[in-house]
């Protein structure tokens, strides 16, 4: 019988080098572009009391009811892995203060996160998001900056053909009229509902809005629009940002029924997608009709200015790239001072997937051209230290300390291609000096140990 393979948890990938690579350029980009506009890094923990999530992100939500991983600690404390950042900040800004700090704070995060899903295209159940929020400022302009930063960062990465979808979902003044008006267009229609939806109906009548099921989006086309229900200060507030985002020329459409599936959001919501051809979709789906049906331009209007969907394009829901929104309610409602707030997370894995499926070249890494070459132990040894003094003088070295044989290790050197071998011998440690072999022409000299960092500085330059 074979043995059993211990393997990873399902959902929960390994990163290999030529991925990581994938990261490391995708975190640089987010760093550069949110650091040039004043967001400041920030860690918080994996780990964080279930109640913190409970409260904020929704006890109705399915990110709390079916995909929180989480434990009881020996001492009976209630704890889960984070399923996103934005709770997580907000209790910091309250733990430490924040509300002193110069307004508004900005800050931004990058991590993993968990959650118990179904594992497929685009969703993992560990996977990392770059997370941006400004803590202090209700002006619409800063909506639309966290919407540019990550419109900016998905340009920097190769991802240019996207689409921003903008709503507004309110605030607590409107949301109450609105949410009378779509009881009423729900009422007695159960049967057009999935199952999950007949019991968010009893809880929270808005996460019908946001329900993916085939059977709910048709019911979705037909329900009342926030637009047409939002108090006077949300309405200017949501046209402050559609015309800046009108002025930037950024490609957006807005989209009435768009609510995000968190209970937090007010005002301002956003996604952003891959643009996606009308054959693919058709492709995809089977059904050309309905991928028409999708990605016809439906005119919606604010103070007689409409805003089209791009014709020809289907968002693909179930691979959006980026999304958040204005959650002014939620800092006061967690124990802080009425504060107004604005934020939004990217997912990595998914915009990486985006990034191969483009073919976006990621910088390699960088080739050694010296390879140290040793012949005994002593020389092994002097070597080692040799090589710590190539990394100060930032010379990049390989080397093959497990084998003795200077056949094997030239081997070696001449697969990975590099310019020079440094060889230290018995006869080289005795005399305090190494051999330099000049790999490409195959010529070699005896050097002086003193001046072998020098030495090797001058020929790579000339290369």
């Amino acid at each position: 019988m074979s043995k059993p393979k211990i393997q990873n948890v399902i959902g929960m990938p390994d990163i290999l080098p030529k991925d990581r690579r994938f990261y490391d350029m995708a975190e640089k980009a987010c760093e550069k572009i949110s650091s040039y506009y004043g967001y400041q890094r920030v860690e918080t923990p994996i780990l964080e009391f279930s109640e913190l999530f409970e409260k904020s992100t929704g006890a109705s939500s399915d990110v709390v009811q079916k995909q929180m991983y989480s434990l009881a600690s020996e001492g009976g404390d209630r704890l889960t892995l984070r399923p996103e950042f934005t709770p997580s900040l907000v209790r910091a800004y309250i733990q430490h203060g924040m509300s002193s700090w110069t307004q508004p704070v900005k800050l931004s995060e990058f991590g993993p996160v968990f959650r118990h899903e179904r594992p497929q295209s685009g969703r993992f159940r560990e996977f990392r998001q770059f997370e941006l929020d400004v803590f202090g400022d209700e002006d619409p302009a800063i909506d639309v900056q966290i919407i540019s930063l990550f419109f900016r960062i998905l340009n920097a990465l190769g991802i240019h053909d996207v689409t921003i979808l903008v709503n507004s979902i309110g605030c607590s003044k409107c949301k109450p009229s609105y949410r009378k008006v779509l009881r009423e267009y729900y009422r007695g229609r159960d049967r057009s509902l999935c199952k999950d939806c007949r019991e968010r109906k009893k809880i929270n009548i808005f996460r019908l809005l946001d329900c993916k099921d085939e059977k709910c989006e048709r019911m979705k086309l037909g329900a009342p629009e926030i637009v047409d229900h939002l108090c006077d200060a949300c309405h200017t507030h949501l046209k402050s940002v559609l015309e800046m985002l009108d002025f930037l020329e950024l490609p957006y459409a807005l989209t009435p029924h768009l609510v995000r599936g968190l209970d937090y959001y007010t005002k301002t919501v956003f996604e952003i997608f891959p643009l996606v051809s009308l054959e693919d979709a058709a492709k995809e789906s089977h059904d050309k009709e309905t991928a028409s049906r999708e990605a016809s331009a439906q005119v919606r209007k604010i103070d007689e200015k409409e805003q089209v969907r791009p014709e020809g394009v289907k968002e693909e829901r179930v691979v959006a790239l980026a999304s958040g929104g204005r959650f002014d309610d939620l800092i006061e409602f967690l124990g802080g001072e009425q504060t107004p707030a604005v934020g939004g997370a990217m997912g990595i894995e998914r915009v990486i997937a985006k990034m191969k499926e483009l073919h976006v070249k990621v910088p390699q890494e960088k080739l050694p051209r010296v390879f140290f070459v040793h012949l005994g132990d002593f020389a092994k040894k002097k070597g080692a230290k040799l090589m710590e003094e190539f990394r100060l003088a930032n010379i990049p070295v390989r080397e093959a300390l497990g084998r003795s044989s200077i056949r094997s290790q030239m081997g070696l050197a001449d697969t990975l291609g590099v310019d020079f071998a440094v060889i230290l011998g018995h006869q080289e440690v005795a005399e305090d000096t190494v051999i330099l072999r000049d790999m490409k022409g195959g010529s070699q000299e005896v050097i002086p140990n003193a001046k072998i960092i020098k030495e090797l500085k001058r020929r790579l330059a000339s290369r």
